[in-house]
């Protein structure tokens, strides 16, 4: 098979979902069985680490980017790699550097290091360049990457449309995820929260626009839905390039509904409010029909599909890794306690490309 006949995969998020199928799929890669395989993260992250570095320097939402770069390290695997790729994610507990990882202040070096922008609308902004080098040390391989959406930050917003009002609920990613309630009115129903920016319609980065363009295959990523889905798919720009591809349109659906904001959501409500966004509708929904022993808080539920007549493809699988994960010394914000088994989704996904 040459390689022009091969998938080229866009994943469309931030956060564990992405990093955690970017994981998955980088073996397809490895063994040249996918042509290509890049992530477009959202760039409103400001929580935590990355929140405190963009106030401070004024520089990009870096946390989701080295996030899913270092997932398409090869290193990892590899003793020292490990080592490594683990000390990258060393997050301080005290100290200047309290709450900061290792790769979020790399990053930040990387960018502000990097000569002012002379041409921006070439996909040459210094966040653009900085990626570029850190994927040098992490040895990502050759077609693969991460995109941020914009080469600017951005400022979300929950606005409330219900009869003919719109109303701000609230502004900021972090704030937005943790601390607004999208379902105050049980008149509210899915969708009826939309997700913005402050700064409007900013333009999609160019680097985004072209593999977007070149794209086989794009795929939402499991995560928050107002804290890393809503605000990946709301960029207008990207919704246009998105409109005007023939790539295969596919979502690998969250594993958990989020108290105070889509509890109670089935998964045909999830699906069908990022179809709102993006213009189109999905032709493939990957499902968790797994549960797992957890101990969960009031409005936390199983993501569960409902059979309502679509006209997606549903697939259903046992997608909940063994592994829980851990809280981090010095870390501030909330993390999933459940993520998807990529060994799994490696398989599901190579089933679906004809891979094996």
């Amino acid at each position: 098979m040459k390689n022009k006949n091969k998938a080229r995969i866009v994943i469309l998020g931030g956060g564990n979902g992405t990093s955690r199928l970017l994981i998955a799929l980088l073996p397809l890669l490895i063994k040249e069985e996918i042509a290509s395989l890049h992530a477009i993260v959202h760039m409103s992250d400001d929580g935590g680490s990355t929140g405190r570095l963009r106030d401070q320097y004024g520089v990009s939402a870096v946390g989701d980017l080295t996030k899913s770069l270092m997932a398409l390290s090869p290193m990892r695997g590899d003793l020292r790699g490990n080592e490594f790729l683990a000390a990258l994610e060393y997050r301080f507990s005290e100290g200047d550097f309290q709450g900061h990882t290792v790769r979020n202040i790399l990053l930040v070096a990387l960018e502000k290091t990097q000569p002012a922008a002379e041409a921006v609308d070439e996909g040459d902004a210094p966040i653009d360049r900085a990626l570029a080098v850190l994927a040098r040390v992490l040895r990502v391989p050759k077609h693969a990457g991460v995109v941020p959406t914009t080469t600017t930050s951005l400022t979300e917003q929950a606005v409330i449309l219900f009869n003919g009002d719109s109303n701000l609920l609230g502004e900021g990613q972090h704030s937005i995820s943790h601390r607004v309630n999208m379902q105050a009115d049980p008149r509210w129903q899915p969708g009826d929260v939309k997700v913005r920016f402050a700064e409007g319609d900013v333009p999609l980065n160019k680097r985004a626009e072209k593999i977007l363009e070149q794209a086989t295959h794009i795929i939402v990523a499991p995560g928050h839905t107002y804290g890393t889905i809503l605000p990946t798919l709301a960029l207008p720009d990207l919704q246009r390039v998105i409109k005007r591809t023939h790539a295969k349109l596919l979502t690998v659906m969250t594993l958990l509904t989020t108290p105070h904001q889509t509890a109670g959501w089935d998964g045909e409500d999830f699906v069908s409010v990022y179809e709102s966004y993006l213009g189109r509708g999905m032709d493939v929904v990957i499902a968790n029909k797994q549960e797992a022993t957890i101990e969960m808080v009031e409005g936390q539920d199983w993501v569960r599909f409902k059979g309502r007549k679509v006209s997606y493809r549903l697939i259903e699988d046992n997608l909940v890794s063994g592994s829980l994960q851990t809280a981090q010394r010095g870390d501030v914000v909330p993390r999933a306690v459940v993520v998807h088994d990529s060994a799994r989704l490696q398989k599901l996904i190579g089933n679906l490309l004809g891979l094996v």
